[in-house]
């Protein structure tokens, strides 16, 4: 009996000091090369995006070196509102600039456009994208029309970059 109680125990502390770390530790390293295995095609991915954005950059780089140097985007949203006749519902106009980095800046002005039909809405948000001129509209939000019936009131942000003048 003693016998038996003693290969218990040498059992047990076998386990518990030999077996049972093992384990442990190879269910850490498989958690570790599966996190890592996640973690090197995030890496790709991230990757495959700097690489495009990268030459997107140089596209629109390319295309703001096109772009007539008098360019205003004020101006430019400004002849796209008169041109779709929505000077009137026009609400407010924010002109905002933001600091030069790595030689570019951001240009954004925030229209906020109230009882406007979608069709007038529509056509004038496809007029105001311009590829050529680098102008987009980066955030928008379109909500019923709160006095009038079926009119829409909008808020958008138009957006370009503009290069930093040479000195």
């Amino acid at each position: 009996m003693l016998a038996v109680a003693a290969l218990a125990v040498i059992g047990v502390l076998l386990h518990q000091l030999v077996v049972d770390p093992y384990l442990n530790r190879k269910k850490r390293l498989e958690r570790s090369l599966r996190n890592t295995a996640a973690g090197v095609v995030e890496m790709k991915l991230l990757q495959e995006q700097y690489l495009q954005a990268s030459a997107n950059k140089s596209e629109i780089l390319d295309r703001l070196k096109a772009r007539d140097p008098e360019f205003s985007l004020f101006t430019f949203v400004d002849e796209h509102i008169v041109s779709a006749r929505l000077k009137q519902r026009v609400t407010s106009i924010r002109p905002a600039l933001t600091d030069y980095r790595q030689g570019m800046r951001q240009s954004v002005i925030d229209l906020e456009i109230e009882g406007v039909v979608l069709a007038q809405l529509v056509d004038f948000l496809a007029s105001i994208e311009s590829f050529n001129e680098v102008v987009f509209i980066d955030r928008i939000v379109v909500q019923s029309g709160a006095a009038e019936g079926g009119l829409l009131d909008a808020m958008l942000s138009v957006v370009t970059f503009e290069m930093e003048p040479a000195s």
